[in-house]
């Protein structure tokens, strides 16, 4: 399942986006959207984001 970004508590650091091997977040309006066809379901986003954002669904 690929990750899901909580669009309320995400502050748009941009941490989730470093993280990502596969390039499949990206921050529009100033918050993280993930897309579903490139994840890869690794949870290296979830490890780094401070806000906890960011689950495996």
């Amino acid at each position: 399942m690929p990750a899901v970004v909580n669009q309320e508590t995400c502050n748009g650091c941009g941490e989730c986006v470093q993280a990502c091997p596969l390039d499949a977040i990206k921050i529009e309006n100033e918050k993280a959207h993930v897309d579903p066809d490139t994840c890869g379901d690794c949870g290296a986003c979830v490890d780094v984001c401070p806000t906890q954002s960011i689950t495996l669904s």
